[in-house]
């Protein structure tokens, strides 16, 4: 059986070594080279890197124009298989299989459609998520349902730890979507409330303090990957952005002082007032210094962080560095 897989992030590579083993990968497409980095170097996608590495032939598009839909049709694959590849594929493409094309999406579909649905549901505190089988059509996300498979969102999960076991879980539930859907050629509609998970814009990482702690919490734990949870810290000389990229929930509920003011110092952590409940946090990045836990932090800059300084959102967002 030959398969066509397009992706370009590295969660379609557990699935990948799972096709490899089972199937034909007759070629794999993935995005273009692109800069990447602070030094802006060119690089390969990390499918790419995996297919060159397997001796399996890489087709990068910019556009689908005929000659590479020549190719596909040359190829006669059986599936085409498309796992976080970021572009959206039209009828032409989508009709060369001669049983299906099939997306692999990271979340419990019709819930969190779009580009950034690990980040969302921890944005959004949801308490499960999975895998969803559909077969492809013309829009995003909406084909009909060949396999879904939960799994539970923990407490400690940030965006990395859910897309590593996410994309774990979906080697084992697309081999079983391709064998149902072999078997029985059976899809059923999407249920259920439909909901959309956009790309990521820097502000969304900006902590607004006077929201509640589980939520702050549940935005550090969402956007880690990009943009970074942020804020600001007020010291006499100004103000400077503030990274957090790790803390847990002190107090749940009560007030304990100001929004973003900061009322305990401990060697490992310092606990901020939220409009409800409080937040510890435990590892952070101060604009100009890399990333460090509280204890190397307050080796520098103890005697400029006083109870009550404030962490505060209000700064104009084409200031901050990324």
């Amino acid at each position: 059986m030959k398969i066509v897989f397009f992706g370009s992030d590295n969660f379609g590579i557990p699935c990948l070594i799972t096709l490899k083993r089972k199937y034909k990968i007759s070629c794999v497409i993935t995005a273009p080279d692109r800069p990447k980095g602070r030094g802006l170097k060119v690089s390969p996608t990390p499918v790419k890197e995996w297919a060159v590495t397997n001796g399996i032939d890489v087709y990068q598009p910019e556009i689908f124009d005929e000659n590479f839909i020549l190719k596909l049709k040359k190829i006669e694959p059986d599936f085409i298989i498309l796992i976080s590849y970021g572009k959206i594929l039209p009828p032409s493409i989508l009709n060369i299989p001669k049983i299906t094309s099939i997306n692999v999406h990271p979340s419990l579909l019709p819930k969190y459609r779009g580009p950034a649905p690990i980040e969302w549901a921890l944005i959004n505190g949801e308490k499960e998520t999975g895998i969803t089988i559909i077969k492809m059509d013309e829009k995003i996300d909406t084909g009909e349902i060949i396999l879904q498979e939960k799994v539970e969102i923990l407490p400690s999960d940030n965006a990395f730890t859910l897309k590593n076991k996410l994309s774990y879980l979906a080697q084992e539930v697309l081999v079983k979507g391709i064998e149902i859907y072999l078997k029985e050629r059976k899809t059923y509609p999407q249920i259920g409330e439909v909901s959309y998970a956009p790309k990521l814009k820097k502000e969304d990482g900006l902590i607004k303090w006077e929201k509640d702690a589980e939520k702050i919490y549940n935005l550090i734990r969402g956007v880690i990957v990009w943009p970074g949870a942020y804020t600001y810290i007020e010291f006499p000389t100004g103000k400077k952005l503030l990274k957090i990229y790790k803390a847990e929930i002190g107090e749940i509920d009560g007030n304990f002082g100001k929004p973003g003011e900061i009322i305990k110092i401990e060697k490992d952590y310092i606990e901020v007032a939220c409009g409800k409940g409080t937040i510890k946090i435990k590892e952070l990045q101060i604009e100009g210094r890399n990333r460090m836990n509280v204890s190397q932090f307050l080796c520098g800059y103890q005697e400029k962080l006083t109870l009550h300084s404030i962490l505060t959102s209000e700064l104009c967002l084409k200031n901050s560095t990324d």
